[in-house]
């Protein structure tokens, strides 16, 4: 059975057996509403210590998470102020290490050699709304590969100042020049680096508050001249310039490519390597965050950046290998890489196979996450960032990494059944299926892919089930465990048996059966689909989940129709559980369940749910045991056997439902 598209964690278009997540920017909010949250949250963040880092508050999307926050201290909307200080930034600027709640302004005085307009002062610079940000996508995701995630958020800067306010060169709050974009742009081209500090913060500002000049930035040619100022020795004038890129490129497919064919990629990754500034690094990790998620960029960032970030950021930061703890780096730039990451590992076989045999990578990842889970900060949004990256990674494993497995091919002696030509809904039970045991993976072998699959990470996945509240992080956990359970072979069963037997996984899984969540809902069906394939857990299994899954299909409405897969899945979980363990119908069968099951076997709406739902019905007055407790719950053959669900029987090889190949 082909695969479904790759879908996104948090839209999917599809649930297949295995999953990925990729990036949505469906939810992305128009100018004046980040702008007004920005506001709020410096407001709300006001008494923050300089040497804390807050926590992004709110969800647009999985991996382009937007949170913009200004990079000043604004005290109010229409009439901005903000101060400049008193002293020069100069190339000798020490080192940042943390970020501030009320971060330093970005831009640099121009000095008095800028000969300026003397009416600038009666025009002041205004936010202006921007369209909405639309989907350019569906994604992956995951992630997940996640859509195509962009990093708005605590990068994207906005200035404001009031018409009032007079141009200082003393250290005083002055007024803004009354220039155009046109006049910023060419300002980027100056020797003066005041003049260049002026156009790439007019442009950063700009491309934050109105979409459309983004567009004419590019037209103008202001991208490769933002990109020259990359080299330029002046720490000011490159955090400027990285945060004017980061907004320029920020749902601008146009502007990303631009940036590439420029030779733009080789001057970000050469001073991420060698900039101690905190803010720059903050700046070029977003940066490099949104042109990720353009596909076509994908190839050529494994290429050039996958291993510097990793080896300069991802492994420093999670300390996984004690020779780098040296090196510090913020809470943020962590948070952008690994949002980077995220989307470059929805990309294509070659290139997830690239990021699996990425040294220090997996190993820092599950590092980073194990210890945020000991930590308590299961919902931390590098968290949900790191587990779509290893959800991502697992998509396809056995297939795409053979030689991890071979290990596990055990011979099994007894014929195999051929299962090819029955049908999904085939009752027939294999309880002769051996159960069997892989060996313990030992902890000298326990690095890089090896622990895609390991107990130990199957463990933290369900911890992470248990206590984590981001349901972006708990899709993407049921979304690993779907990817390693999805197969038919012995790996998977084996997957299958650890979880429900040896950790006793269906305590934290079937609760997520009934998730609000239509996308979580969805995973923890598949999830719990693929591990109806093994016969010897069915017993076990329907004493766990069969209650839940009889609860998701009571509760069907002809509204639903968007839940067909899941609802299908439902079927198929209940129809095998309920033929292998007749005893467990007498708990779950009732009339409102009949009644729900009636009704959408006979909604033409729900494209295969209506047929699972028939093929169920039908099967059930077939089965003897099952026939007994519906007579004496005083019910009648013509609801079970009737034209809809003979129909439905009849042609049940052509039922396709997630989960099955």
């Amino acid at each position: 059975m082909t695969a479904d598209p790759l879908r996104s964690a948090m839209a999917p278009s599809s649930m297949e057996d295995t999953s990925l997540v990729l990036p949505s920017d469906r939810k992305q909010r128009t100018g004046q509403q980040r702008v007004l949250e920005q506001v709020k949250s410096i407001r709300r963040n006001k008494t923050v210590k300089n040497d804390s880092i807050p926590s992004p508050t709110s969800q647009t999307s999985v991996t382009e998470y937007s949170e913009p926050k200004f990079q000043f201290s604004p005290t109010n909307m229409n009439d901005t102020r903000f101060k400049w200080s008193s002293s020069n930034m100069s190339t000798n600027q020490n080192r940042m290490t943390v970020r501030s709640v009320s971060v330093r302004n970005t831009m640099r005085r121009p000095t008095q050699s800028m000969k300026l307009n003397a009416n600038s002062a009666s025009n002041g610079m205004k936010a202006s709304d921007s369209d909405d940000l639309r989907s350019a996508s569906q994604l992956l995701v995951g992630s997940v590969k996640c859509p195509s995630g962009e990093s708005q958020g605590m990068m994207k800067v906005a200035m404001n100042r009031s018409k009032s306010e007079p141009w200082g060169t003393n250290g005083t709050t002055e007024s803004m020049p009354n220039i155009t974009l046109q006049d910023a742009v060419e300002f980027l081209s100056c020797s003066d680096v005041g003049y260049q500090l002026c156009g790439a913060s007019f442009i950063q500002r700009h491309t934050f508050t109105e979409e459309k000049a983004k567009q004419e930035v590019r037209v103008m040619g202001g991208i490769p001249a933002l990109i020259q100022l990359l080299k330029v020795d002046n720490l000011q004038l490159q955090e400027t310039a990285s945060a004017a890129l980061r907004n320029l490129v920020f749902k601008d497919s146009n502007n990303k490519l631009q940036v590439e064919s420029c030779g733009g990629l080789e001057p970000i990754l050469t001073l991420i390597r060698n900039t101690n500034v905190t803010e720059t690094q903050i700046q070029l990790t977003g940066l490099l965050w949104n042109l990720s998620s353009a596909d076509t960029l994908k190839p050529e960032l494994i290429r050039c950046a996958l291993h510097l970030l990793t080896e300069n950021i991802v492994v420093p930061y999670s300390c996984w290998n004690d020779n780098n703890t040296s090196k510090l780096i913020d809470p943020e730039v962590f948070y952008n890489t690994t949002g980077c990451l995220r989307n470059l590992s929805c990309a294509n076989e070659e290139q997830r196979i690239s990021m699996r045999n990425c040294t220090g990578l997996i190993d820092s990842l599950m590092t980073h996450v194990q210890s945020e889970v000991e930590r308590g900060q299961s919902d931390d949004k590098s968290v949900e960032n790191c587990v779509c990256i290893l959800h991502n990674l697992s998509y396809q494993l056995e297939k795409e990494t053979p030689e991890h497995f071979k290990q596990y091919y055990i011979a099994d002696e007894a014929p195999h059944e051929n299962t090819s030509k029955r049908n999904i809904f085939s009752p027939k039970s294999t309880k002769t299926q051996k159960t069997f045991s892989f060996p313990e993976i030992k902890e000298a072998e326990l690095k890089g892919v090896s622990w895609l699959y390991h107990t130990k990470s199957l463990q933290l996945y369900l911890s992470l089930l248990s206590f984590s509240q981001n349901e972006a992080t708990l899709v993407a956990c049921c979304g690993v465990l779907q990817n390693l359970t999805a197969s038919k072979n012995l790996v998977s069963t084996q997957m299958s048996q650890t979880i429900v037997q040896k950790l006793n996984g269906l305590s934290v899984i079937s609760p997520l059966l009934k998730s609000g969540n239509p996308d979580l809902q969805k995973t923890a069906m598949s999830l719990v689909g693929n591990m109806s394939q093994v016969s010897f857990l069915w017993n076990t299994m329907a004493k766990a989940v069969l209650p839940d899954v009889a609860s998701v299909l009571t509760a069907v409405t002809p509204s639903m129709v968007e839940y067909d897969s899941t609802m299908t899945t439902a079927c198929r979980v209940m129809h095998k559980l309920l033929l292998a363990e007749p005893e467990s119908a007498k708990n779950v069968l009732n009339t409102k369940l009949i009644d729900s099951l009636t009704a959408l076997s006979e909604n033409m709406s729900f494209e295969t749910a209506r047929k699972g739902a028939g093929v169920l019905l039908y099967s059930m007055w077939g089965q003897k045991d099952i026939q007994n407790v519906l007579k004496k719950k005083g019910m009648k053959k013509d609801t079970f056997i009737n034209a809809v669900t003979a129909t439905a029987y009849k042609y049940v090889p052509q039922i396709q439902s997630p989960g099955d190949k």
